[in-house]
C-alpha cells in the first residue's frame, strides 16, 4: 500500500498542460501545488493507518472466536437457533469487513490526486528550454552539470540520474552532439554510486549510436581503456574540445573544432548566427553614431517641463529610441501583481496563425485592457501619446510576459507581413522593462547590431513601417535571449495605423512589403 501510494505522488501530484519553467510565477504555483499534494497524501496515508488498524482490530477477536467454532461446529450446526446466530453474525462480519475495505473517505481524498500530473511533454519542454540555452549562449554540458556559467553559478549541480534525462530526450530528438555530451556527462556521474535510474545498456546504445553518425568511436572513452588514439585522426580533432572539456583529458595537442561552431555551421542565416553571437555577447556591434543624443525630451508639454523624459537615441533606421523611468515601481507593483493570478502560455503569430511553440517563444502572459484599470493604464496611454505623438484610441491591449527557465522569444518583427488588419498594421511598438535584465535575456536586433540593456522602468520604443508608404522595415526584426537565471518582467503595447495622421492611406495598402 505505501509503496503504491508513493509511486502514485509521485507520478500525479502536479498539474499538467503548463510549461511550468518558462514562468517563476507558475513555478511558485506549482511549489503550492505540491504542498497541497502532500498535504492530501498526508490526509490519505492518515485514514488509511485508521481503517487498517480498525480492521485489525475488528478481525483479531473474529479469528480468536473462529477457533472455538472449529472445535464444536458438528453440534453448533445442528442448532437451529445457533445456526441463525452465526448466519447472522458472519453477515454483519463480513458485511463491516467490506465497510472497511473500502473505506469512503480515503476513496474521495484518493481522487483528489486524479487531475494532478506532470506529463511528457512539460518535461520535453523544460530538456528543450536548457539545449537552448546550451547552444545560445555556447554552454558545455561539463559546465552546466555542476551549475555554472562564465564563472556564475545557475542551478545546483546535476546528478546522474537528471544527466540522462538530457541524454535521452537529446537522442529521441536526434540531437547527436547534444546526447554525446549528456551521455558522458551521465556515464562519469553513473560511475560513483551507479543508481538505478541510468540503464547502462541503453546508455551505451546512445554513444554507439552516436558514433556511428559522427564517425567517432566515443565509446572507448568512457571506457577509460583505450585513450591511444591518432593523433591525426579527422574526426578526433573536429571533436576532441568537447571530449578534453568532458573527460578532463589534458595530454593531447591536437588541434580541435568547439562543438558549438559546428551548431552554428547548420545555421543556414546569417542572422540566427547574429542573434547568437549578440546574446552571447551582450555587446553592440553598431556604435553610436553622431546623430545619436541623450536629452531631456518635453515635446513642448508644460505638464512634462517639471518631469521631462530621459530620451536616448538608439538608432536612426529605424528609429529606436530608449526612455529611462518611464514606468514608476508602483505602477510595475500593481500590473506584476494583476497579472501574477491568471498566466497562460506565451503564443507566437506567424504565418497568419497563432500558435503555442518552445522553439519560436516560451513564456507566460497576460492581457490587459485600458478598462481593467483605468487610472493606471490612461497614465501610461497618455505618456506613450506624448513621446509617440501618436493616438493610443485605436491600440491593442497591454500584452504583461513573465519569463522563467529557458524564457525567450525568437527573431521576429511585430508588424503583420500577412496583410493589413481591422485598425492596420503595427506601426509602433512600446517595450516596457519591469524588471533589471541580468547577463542574460537581452533584446536583442541582430539585422542592426543592437542589445538593449535596460533597466526596470526604462521603455523602449521604435517604428515598425515606413512612414512614407507603410512598407515593413527588416531592420526590426529582433528576439528575446534565452533568461538563464532570474526572473523577467516585461510588457508591450502596438500602436496601429487606424486613427494616426499619416503620409499614405494605410488602406490603400493591400500586399505587405518588407524592406
Amino acid at each position: 500500500m505505501l509503496r503504491y501510494l508513493m509511486f502514485f505522488i509521485s507520478t500525479y501530484m502536479f498539474a499538467n498542460g503548463i510549461n511550468w519553467h518558462s514562468s517563476q510565477v507558475i513555478l511558485r504555483h506549482l511549489y503550492d501545488l505540491q504542498d497541497e499534494q502532500f498535504a492530501v497524501a498526508k490526509e490519505y496515508l492518515e485514514l488509511e493507518t485508521k481503517r487498517i488498524h480498525d480492521l485489525e482490530r475488528f478481525l483479531i477477536p473474529i479469528d480468536d472466536g473462529n477457533i472455538n467454532y472449529t472445535l464444536k461446529k458438528r453440534t453448533f450446526i445442528l442448532s437451529h437457533i445457533d445456526s441463525l446466530k452465526m448466519m447472522s453474525r458472519v453477515y454483519k462480519n463480513l458485511s463491516e469487513i467490506k465497510k472497511l475495505m473500502s473505506y469512503k473517505q480515503s476513496v474521495e481524498v484518493f481522487k483528489r490526486f486524479d487531475e494532478h500530473n506532470v506529463n511528457e511533454l512539460n518535461i520535453q519542454s523544460a530538456y528543450r528550454s536548457l539545449r537552448r540555452i546550451q547552444k545560445v549562449y555556447a554552454i558545455p554540458a561539463s559546465e552546466m552539470a555542476v551549475g555554472k556559467y562564465k564563472d556564475r553559478t545557475i542551478g545546483d549541480p546535476m546528478n546522474a540520474c537528471e544527466c540522462n534525462v538530457m541524454s535521452k530526450y537529446s537522442f529521441e530528438e536526434c540531437d547527436t552532439y547534444g546526447t554525446m555530451e549528456w551521455a558522458i556527462q551521465t556515464y562519469n556521474k553513473w560511475l560513483t554510486y551507479r543508481p538505478k535510474c541510468v540503464d547502462i545498456e541503453k546508455l551505451h546504445y546512445y554513444i554507439r549510436s552516436v558514433s556511428m553518425l559522427t564517425g567517432f568511436n566515443f565509446e572507448t572513452l568512457t571506457d577509460y581503456s583505450n585513450l591511444n588514439h591518432p593523433e591525426n585522426s579527422e574526426y578526433f580533432a573536429r571533436h576532441f574540445s568537447l571530449m578534453a572539456n568532458a573527460l578532463n583529458i589534458r595530454d593531447f595537442n591536437t588541434p580541435s573544432t568547439d562543438i558549438y561552431n559546428i551548431y552554428d555551421s547548420f545555421e543556414q542565416f546569417s542572422r540566427h548566427k547574429n542573434f547568437r553571437n549578440l546574446c552571447r555577447t551582450g555587446k553592440s556591434v553598431r556604435p553610436l553614431t553622431y546623430e545619436s543624443k541623450c536629452r531631456y525630451q518635453t515635446k513642448n508639454s508644460p505638464y512634462w517641463i517639471l518631469m521631462p523624459f530621459k530620451e536616448e537615441d538608439i538608432s536612426i533606421n529605424p528609429s529606436i529610441k530608449l526612455y529611462h523611468d518611464f514606468i514608476y515601481n508602483e505602477e510595475i507593483k500593481t500590473i506584476t501583481k494583476m497579472a501574477s493570478k491568471d498566466l497562460t502560455d506565451a503564443a507566437s503569430y506567424f504565418d497568419g496563425k497563432i500558435t503555442l511553440i518552445d522553439d519560436q517563444r516560451l513564456g507566460q502572459l497576460k492581457w490587459f485592457s485600458e478598462n481593467s484599470n483605468p487610472v493606471l493604464f490612461g497614465k501610461l496611454n497618455e505618456r506613450i501619446e506624448c513621446i509617440t505623438e501618436y493616438s493610443t484610441k485605436t491600440a491593442e491591449g497591454y500584452q504583461i510576459v513573465n519569463y522563467g527557465l529557458g524564457g525567450h522569444f525568437a527573431e521576429h518583427v511585430d508588424a503583420f507581413t500577412d496583410g493589413p488588419k481591422l485598425n492596420g498594421n503595427r506601426l509602433v511598438t512600446i517595450l516596457f522593462y519591469m524588471t533589471d535584465v541580468p547577463e542574460d535575456g537581452y533584446t536583442v536586433f541582430p539585422n542592426i547590431n543592437f542589445v538593449a540593456h535596460c533597466h526596470k522602468g526604462t521603455a523602449l520604443v521604435w517604428q515598425n513601417l515606413y512612414l512614407n508608404n507603410g512598407t515593413v522595415n527588416s531592420r526590426t526584426l529582433h528576439g528575446g535571449c534565452p533568461v538563464i537565471k532570474g526572473n523577467k518582467w516585461v510588457m508591450t503595447k502596438g500602436l496601429y495605423e487606424e486613427g494616426q495622421h499619416l503620409t499614405y492611406n494605410w488602406k490603400d495598402n493591400k500586399i505587405i512589403t518588407i524592406v
